[in-house]
């Protein structure tokens, strides 16, 4: 039986989810967290346990989002169990049969290497993949001359096609319409104005694409990239990929001269390292389990 959890269960399930990452003081570093929380009826909304006819067996966290929401993805934590990995699979199954979602995350923040492939096998049992997520962080105030421009053209409804045609060449990889929509409102609200197709000149045929989002257009703007990338006759080298990236950051800087882009580079190190020599900063790094849109 799966069962949602009860406000004053909070601190010994947060107490298990501690102690199932290895914390020798699980209990008391549960109580000190939940000093912060106000509301305990809403924190233990979105938990859940799996329980035996006498005693919990695993527990998990789901943040689901509301209904009319942009963003359809789910958002899992404080996992753990007792005894028997194979209940996470009981869990997973059960949040992916209840639950609407276009993809599922968990990050596997504090989680040590050997605790990593014990989860793994249970996850891709479940179609998930582990990921390496470097999140990095552009400030538009320090961007760099842009040197030679590139052509920047917008999404339409006619051309959407069109656009899907060139990331999937890309990226070299066919992609379903669902994960198309995915891509769309992956962390938020689709804004069409800021998927782009670039080309060196108006009569050209694309070199690739660069595809953001925003969370507000403000002077101090906050922007967020989903994708970028170049077809694969401009993969030789680094230089077409840094200028579209350049042309398109210099668009965004015309509306929000001092905000900022936040992006996650998943698996690619050297990709990383091409947003750095551009000015982006690392802020973080860590694995997540990750179940996508086929």
């Amino acid at each position: 039986m799966i069962r949602k959890l009860a406000p004053d269960e909070l601190t010994w399930f947060i107490s298990q989810a501690f102690r199932f990452l290895g914390h020798g003081d699980a209990q008391t570093l549960a109580r000190k967290l939940l000093t912060k929380v106000t509301n305990l009826e809403a924190e233990a909304r979105g938990c859940l346990i799996l329980q035996s006819e006498s005693w919990p067996l695993a527990g998990i966290t789901v943040l689901a989002p509301e209904k009319d929401a942009s963003n359809q993805n789910l958002y899992l934590s404080n996992l753990w169990v007792q005894t028997n990995i194979e209940d996470i699979g009981i869990m997973l199954e059960h949040i992916q049969n209840n639950y609407p979602y276009e993809a599922i995350y968990y990050p596997l923040y504090n989680h040590d290497l050997k605790l990593i492939k014990e989860l793994e096998v249970v996850f891709k049992k479940h179609q998930f993949e582990l990921l390496n997520e470097f999140e990095l962080v552009f400030e538009l105030s320090e961007l760099p001359p842009l040197g030679r421009p590139l052509v920047l053209e917008a999404w339409t409804h006619n051309s959407d096609k069109y656009f899907k045609e060139i990331y999937e060449k890309s990226e070299g990889k066919i992609v379903s319409d669902e994960y198309w929509a995915y891509l769309k409102r992956r962390k938020g609200a689709f804004n069409p104005n800021l998927w782009f197709l670039v080309r060196e000149g108006l009569d050209q045929a694309p070199i690739g694409y660069a595809f953001y989002g925003a969370k507000s257009f403000a002077i101090d703007g906050v922007y967020y990239q989903t994708e970028v990338g170049v077809l694969a006759e401009f993969r030789d080298s680094s230089e077409m990929l840094k200028r579209l990236l350049l042309s398109s950051l210099h668009e965004l800087a015309a509306i929000s001269p001092f905000g900022h882009v936040d992006t996650t580079v998943n698996s690619d190190p050297k990709l990383k390292r091409i947003f750095e020599e551009l000015g982006f900063d690392s802020c973080n790094s860590y694995q997540a389990f990750v179940k996508l849109p086929k």
